[in-house]
């Protein structure tokens, strides 16, 4: 259930932060290098050597790709806050 209210959160910050940058002229080149950057962290989590042993059920994997996309979510909804507010001005 954490899971899921985490995947939630992340959605809710990431649309806030898409529509807080939209006005932004370098906005498309930050979303598509975001993209790449989520991308990236995806696939190093399910192809990557891993290094905490084995994960019978796969839990951790859930857990370290919940917690990779959160704080990316977060990272980029503080610069979005801070973009914003310079926009403004």
């Amino acid at each position: 259930m954490e899971i899921l209210l985490i995947i939630l959160i992340s959605l809710i910050l990431w649309i806030s932060s898409i529509y807080m940058l939209s006005d932004w002229n370098k906005f498309k080149a930050f979303f598509v290098a975001n993209g790449i950057l989520i991308a990236a962290y995806v696939l190093f989590l399910i192809y990557g050597k891993s290094i905490w042993g084995h994960d019978e059920y796969g839990l951790g994997f859930l857990f370290r790709l919940a917690i990779c996309l959160m704080t990316h979510v977060l990272i980029v909804f503080v610069f979005a806050i801070v973009k914003n507010r310079q926009l403004k001005k």
